[in-house]
């Protein structure tokens, strides 16, 4: 039975409420088919102010938006570690308790992200037997392996990931990933992805036009799998250069170039993105300053600009000597 009602969650602050819009906005601009659609935001003290203008946005679309106060939730996070994202990112793990229980299943979206086609095949996917379904990122054996998992182990990048949350309720998935945190002292590798991929082994793999991350843009199949030394069985060139070329959602995460909002982007979609920006209230908005520490640049631009064999050579040498100082 096809679904044509919608269900959406995102999660911010105020660092990224714009870049959130934007990506809202790149949905209900493709997404017109649909009879109703959701947007759930979980509001880590997003201002008044700018929840207002993200309402104003979402009901011009004639579309339903509601926000979900995330204070009551992080007491439940005992973490110990340094932050590399936002906390924000770890409401992931509380959706079906944050979500009404008449809804069955829910997209959770980044906030980098846009979604240039419409969403009914990725919506309607049978996933009837699984938690989550999502998109295999490029990540090595070790990080797998630090996670409980084997090399050849699936592993999915959740910036994108469509949760079963009627399956997730009845089996208490919630405890689940709460306990692999404590059970990892507060420190699990890639934060609340690497919790979601280290519980919840039996994952549905999706093509990637359903989340092309900025990795798969920018080197060949060859060249990602001698990177990251991936083991599992993986997407094909062919199946990469079809996603490239009809993507449904595209990711603009951080690696061999800046995020697109970002002064000097690299990235092949980035003029897209800036095309939806300009359609939302923030269309003033300017490049901001690309504060990145200088090995990050001159890993990226080195990755950019030289075979991929000099490149790896050269990384890998500036990274050792980096280790010895």
């Amino acid at each position: 039975m096809i679904d044509n009602n919608l269900n959406i969650i995102y999660s911010s602050d105020d660092n990224y409420y714009i870049y959130m819009g934007v990506s809202i906005l790149s949905v209900l601009e493709n997404n017109k088919n649909f009879n109703s659609i959701n947007i759930y935001i979980v509001d880590n003290n997003i201002s008044d102010g700018n929840k207002l203008e993200l309402k104003k946005l979402v009901e011009s679309y004639q579309r339903n938006i509601i926000f979900i106060d995330f204070e009551k939730y992080k007491k439940y996070l005992n973490l110990n570690m340094e932050w590399q994202i936002s906390i924000s990112s770890y409401a992931r793990l509380f959706v079906a308790s944050m979500l009404p229980s008449n809804i069955d299943k829910v997209l959770y979206f980044d906030c980098d992200t846009l979604i240039v086609d419409s969403l009914d095949e990725l919506w309607n996917q049978d996933i009837n037997d699984f938690y989550v379904a999502g998109v295999c990122d490029t990540v090595p054996s070790n990080t797998k392996q630090a996670i409980g998992l084997n090399s050849t182990d699936f592993y999915i990048n959740a910036g994108m990931i469509l949760i079963n949350l009627k399956k997730w309720r009845e089996d208490n998935l919630e405890k689940r990933l709460l306990d692999f945190i404590d059970d990892h002292n507060g420190n699990v590798i890639h934060h609340d992805q690497g919790v979601i991929n280290g519980v919840i082994k039996n994952k549905k793999i999706l093509p990637l036009k359903y989340n092309l991350m900025t990795s798969y843009l920018m080197m060949s199949r060859d060249d990602i799998i001698k990177l990251y030394k991936v083991e599992d069985p993986f997407y094909s060139q062919e199946q990469i250069d079809e996603a490239i070329k009809n993507p449904v959602y595209i990711h603009y995460t951080p690696g061999f170039t800046t995020r697109p909002w970002v002064k000097g982007c690299k990235h092949p979609y980035v003029d897209l993105y800036w095309k939806y920006l300009k359609l939302t209230p923030w269309k003033d908005f300017k490049p901001i300053k690309n504060n990145e520490k200088f090995h990050v640049k001159m890993v990226n631009w080195i990755y950019l600009n030289l075979p991929f064999t000099v490149a790896d050579f050269l990384c890998k040498s500036l990274m050792k000597m980096a280790g010895r100082r």
